[in-house]
């Protein structure tokens, strides 16, 4: 569930907790939208106690509510683009490095891997007793796109960033990742010819520090890729998939970034559906093999 800071109490946490059980759902995780990726926190910005005060605030009413999990990034200009394209007739999002890197800084200075990975580590020392103590726990998301934007480092653009992050943080239980298929689609690996995300889900998933995933299928690493349906990338979606049943994954699987449809304003969630009966399909696969395998 996404939703602006000062919708986030605990009264409309509640309420929407009892409205989505009473519909034989289980309402996840939520996330402050506004304050998903703060610039204050991540530059060490004029603002950042405050921004973190609030933030602390915040995490005693989910866990009140039975809501044991939020959302964070360490990026500015959030998830961004250069353009759009199509991919099978269905509208969907397109980056293009060279374009990107073309356009000017978004502050009066560059900001470097260095101070980004000094302002997390003091933002997770900060953030994380406290998380601990409300018994909510913190997921990450990678940079999407993993490159830097407009003169900010964005650094959680490899397997070893987050493993490094999971460090730091201890190996907490309360800290961990939304592990998002789609951006560790787009990160080079140390050749540029893509990550191995069975691998990352293996070293990663295997501590239990994978909360979440974001299911999407892009063309290809960087420099450029589109975002496709799940069976359209370059992407073994089913050897990603079964690489989370091989560790025991019981998190939530989502769609993510599903490309839009002619006539999808009319019936809105068509693509959604499609992605979700296709996640289903391979969850029942990979699962089926690796009981079979384990006897």
């Amino acid at each position: 569930m996404r939703a602006p800071s000062d919708y986030c109490t605990y009264d409309n946490l509640a309420r929407i907790r009892e409205t989505v059980e009473a519909s034989g759902l289980e309402l996840f995780e939520v996330m402050r939208s506004d304050a998903y990726n703060s610039e204050h926190i991540a530059l060490g910005l004029p603002g950042r106690d405050a921004e973190m005060e609030r933030l602390k605030q915040f995490l005693g009413d989910p866990r009140r509510v039975g809501i044991d999990t939020t959302t964070y990034a360490w990026h500015t200009g959030g998830v961004y683009a250069t353009g759009s394209t199509t991919t099978r007739g269905c509208r969907t999002r397109l980056f293009e490095l060279d374009e990107a890197l073309a356009r000017p800084n978004a502050y009066d200075r560059e900001y470097s891997d260095d101070e980004l990975w000094a302002n997390y580590e003091r933002f997770i020392a900060e953030i994380l007793p406290v998380a601990e103590e409300a018994g909510v726990r913190l997921q990450l998301h990678p940079n999407d796109p993993p490159v830097t934007h407009q003169g900010v480092a964005r650094i959680f653009r490899s397997t070893d960033s987050f493993v490094r992050a999971m460090g730091l943080a201890g190996h907490s239980d309360h800290s961990g990742i939304l592990f998002c298929v789609g951006t560790w689609g787009q990160m080079t690996g140390a050749d540029w010819s893509g990550e191995d995300i069975a691998a990352a889900i293996h070293e990663l998933g295997s501590r239990g520090h994978i909360y979440q995933v974001h299911f999407r299928d892009v063309s290809s690493p960087l420099p450029d890729f589109h975002e496709t349906f799940p069976e359209d990338g370059y992407l073994n979606m089913y050897a990603i998939m079964k690489a989370l049943a091989e560790v025991g994954f019981d998190g939530m699987v989502v769609p993510d970034h599903v490309p839009v449809c002619e006539g999808s304003d009319a019936a809105p969630g068509t693509g959604e559906a499609f992605v979700f009966g296709y996640i289903r399909a391979l969850m029942q696969a990979a699962e089926t093999e690796v009981a079979a395998a384990r006897g």
